[in-house]
């Protein structure tokens, strides 16, 4: 039997490394890699377990996966709030094939549970894959004692500025977003839209990286943060968190947000002893059912749960690695941001030539309607020229008309 594990060659979020991270403690072992937007065309000669979970679907056309892939379909999020082809996708007959042939799908939120029952496909709660990680048998200390806090935030400043009144403990400010760059992930041209969100790392160094977060959250004192593969580790971890709810993301936390301790800073600020960085409450344990269960389903399919979860990688090589990704970080940003003044180079040169196209349009109109102007101020003038001869015809001596003549003259009024 052959093992997978989903990789996201595409996208620069590392919460989806840490989600893969989270399935590969139930592998024996991983033969291959399985891109996430490539899931359809994924081939091999024998069927791979795969523990799917995690966000569906991006690219609608990679949906459903191939019928290589022998999945437990658990902990699943499908994207229903965007984009039409993509819930076309999920709500497909062949798609709708596919969940009947592999069982319920395990959701992570109970939006996804109420989405897919809604669509007569059978679905239930199972929670998030992240409540299962698990420090192993060894948990060294990073920072040799000295308590530091994290913050996970997109916007960071205001809680920082709040927290350094408070504390004297040193505060983090980590990212879950890395440096995105203009690898081309899926195959034809790439929307210009799409390129901030490919990556320019390799799927072995994000997942290095992943672990490298996961570490600092776990010998974290505390965490504030709005990044649910964040907060959810956190209470795996057992290091206190606080969830800042506030990114508009109420389908992906359904169900899952009550098991943290959540606020929004505005209420924060008013009550700072609901977490007080240099005490912290501790967490809810209403999540160990919920690992419980995963643990239990996940081990039923592969047979399997390891001890070290999510890293078996030594501090000399965490050294070592870390060194040469930041030093090719640093030549590579630079390329990053050349690419970037380029492309907008590129687009302002792409708008002036098609304004400068409009503007040949309209001064082609303008000419026209000129032209046509003139035509009429020349008929007008004929017009005239006429009216004045048959006034003269009719003031002069000939001034008996006959009648062929008479009804010339009326016709021309006419």
């Amino acid at each position: 039997m052959k093992y997978g594990l989903i990789s996201y060659d595409y996208t620069t979020n590392l919460g989806n490394e840490i989600q893969s991270i989270a399935a590969r403690r139930f592998l024996p072992q991983v033969d291959c890699y399985i891109e996430h937007e490539k899931l359809d065309s994924f081939d091999c000669d024998d069927n791979v377990k795969t523990i799917m979970n995690g966000w569906y679907v991006d690219c609608p056309t990679a949906w459903p996966p191939s019928d290589k892939i022998d999945p437990l379909l658990i902990s699943m999020h499908f994207n229903t709030s965007t984009k039409q082809e993509r819930i076309d996708a999920i709500l497909s007959d062949e798609s709708k094939q596919y969940f009947a042939q592999h069982g319920k799908v395990g959701c992570r939120d109970m939006h996804t549970v109420e989405f897919l029952n809604d669509n007569d496909i059978d679905a239930y709660f199972t929670g998030c894959l992240t409540l299962t990680l698990d420090s192993g048998s060894q948990k060294p200390p990073l920072d040799d004692g000295n308590d530091y806090i994290v913050v996970n935030m997109e916007e960071a400043d205001e809680i920082i500025s709040f927290l350094r009144q408070k504390t004297d403990k040193k505060i983090y400010r980590i990212y879950q977003n890395m440096m995105p760059s203009f690898k081309k992930a899926f195959p034809g041209e790439m929307p210009k839209w799409l390129y901030n969100l490919t990556s320019q790392y390799t799927s072995q160094e994000k997942f290095f990286m992943a672990e490298n977060l996961l570490r600092i959250y776990e010998n974290a004192s505390c965490v504030i943060t709005d990044r649910l593969h964040c907060a959810l580790p956190c209470l795996a971890f057992k290091t206190p968190v606080m969830l800042f709810n506030e990114r508009n993301m109420k389908e992906r936390f359904d169900g899952i947000s009550n098991l943290l301790l959540e606020s929004s800073f505005e209420e924060y600020q008013k009550h700072y002893s609901m977490f007080d960085v240099d005490n912290p409450p501790e967490n809810s344990n209403e999540y160990l059912k919920i690992r419980k269960d995963l643990i239990r389903k996940c081990e039923d399919f592969t047979g399997c749960v390891n001890d070290s979860c999510y890293s078996n990688v030594t501090y000399n090589q965490q050294v070592d690695e870390s060194s040469l990704i930041l030093s090719r970080n640093a030549i590579e940003t630079r390329q990053y941001f050349r690419d970037v003044l380029q492309l907008y180079k590129d687009l302002r040169i792409q708008d002036k030539k098609i304004m400068d196209k409009k503007d040949r349009q309209i001064k082609r109109r303008d000419d026209i309607i000129e032209t046509q102007k003139e035509e009429i101020k020349k008929q007008k003038k004929l017009i005239e020229k006429q009216e004045k001869q048959m006034e003269k015809l009719t003031d002069s001596n000939s001034w008996k008309m006959t009648s062929p003549l008479r009804k010339v003259k009326n016709s021309f009024k006419k």
